[in-house]
């Protein structure tokens, strides 16, 4: 390996600490195909790019597990008291008999129940935010996206419903 390819790989590694990782990708190109030497080295610091922050689409809302389970009082369409598996019915059995309440604690875990949990939690939610805000998605779209992800007993289909849910219960919560 030459001295400037040497020189231009311990520069990716300053790099790697001073820009982070989205100019990484960038510099590791220049590295790999031609002879660049990054910045550190021609005695100037590099300028991070600021990472633009996502904006949520404007009029659209929805409230966290949390802010559900402490606000009772704000549910609409559904009950604290009602189970889980009367409203997801491809729910299993061990977690069909919980509560909506209950399942906003739940806290999952690396198994299939547990990853069934984490979306439960998040597709209760996803459920009340339906009935009481400007949530992206309709009740019938969280009762069968939902089901469907429990219907498939695949942990990433599974959790990838849940990861997305729990970005739209995240969008803001104009109750109080």
């Amino acid at each position: 390996m030459t001295r400037t390819k040497l020189l231009a790989l311990a520069g990716l590694v300053l790099a790697l600490v001073a820009v982070g990782h989205h100019q990484l990708t960038q510099i590791s190109k220049q590295v790999l195909n031609t002879n660049f030497v990054p910045a550190a080295y021609a005695q100037s610091t590099p300028t991070p790019t600021p990472t633009p922050t996502p904006t949520p689409t404007p009029g659209l809302q929805g409230c966290t597990p949390g802010f559900w389970k402490n606000h009772t009082q704000d549910w609409v369409g559904f009950s604290p008291s009602q189970t889980v598996g009367s409203v997801f019915s491809a729910t299993p059995s061990n977690l069909a008999s919980f509560t909506l309440l209950q399942a906003l604690s739940f806290q999952g875990g690396s198994t299939i129940t547990g990853a069934d949990m984490i979306l439960l939690r998040a597709a209760v939610a996803a459920l009340l935010n339906s009935e009481s805000v400007s949530y992206p998605l309709t009740t019938a779209e969280v009762i069968s996206m939902t089901n469907s992800a429990l219907a498939s007993n695949d942990r990433d289909t599974i959790i990838g419903l849940a990861a997305e849910l729990d970005a739209l219960n995240n969008l803001g919560c104009p109750l109080s």
